[in-house]
């Protein structure tokens, strides 16, 4: 696996000093993408911008001590493509879970200018790939407390 190290210092007031190190990114990945795709084609890959080099994403994102662009290759295929997305949406989705355990917050962001190409390009992204999400990482001042079974919203649905 492999992460583009594009690698602040001014945090957003919620996030601590605490650097957000590319090795723990990289050990979560390397789990998160046991995510499914037809194929086994895992079309994606990543950037990191870690401290140091967040100011490349002024006015682009919010301020957070990292950050993490997950980018996929852009199938000629629309079934491909469409399976390819939500595979990438699984690992995202995998990779979140995993940051929870060590307190890593994450927050997955697709502002406008993703869609952008000279945007994209200006982070090393091709011309037949597309970035599908930004995730800003960061440790909270306050860790933010997990959902419990007592909070949360009773599912109702009936198998016919």
């Amino acid at each position: 696996m492999n992460i583009t190290d594009v690698t602040n210092t001014g945090l957003t007031s919620n996030y601590s000093n605490r650097p957000v190190p590319e090795s723990h990114i990289l050990d979560l990945l390397n789990v998160a993408v046991w995510a499914p795709n037809d194929g086994l084609r895992e079309p994606w890959r990543f950037i990191f911008i870690g401290s140091g080099s967040t100011d490349i994403m002024a006015g682009l994102q919010e301020e957070a001590p990292a950050y993490l662009i997950l980018v996929i290759k852009e199938e000629r295929d629309p079934h491909k493509r469409e399976e390819d997305f939500a595979a990438a949406c699984c690992l995202m989705q995998n990779f979140h879970m995993l940051a929870q355990e060590s307190n890593l917050h994450v927050q997955m962001t697709m502002n406008d200018w993703i869609y952008d190409r000279a945007s994209a390009h200006r982070f090393g992204v091709h011309q037949e790939e597309r970035i599908v999400a930004v995730l800003e990482l960061g440790y909270l001042e306050q860790p933010i407390e997990p959902v419990t079974a007592a909070h949360s919203t009773v599912l109702n649905f009936e198998l016919l």
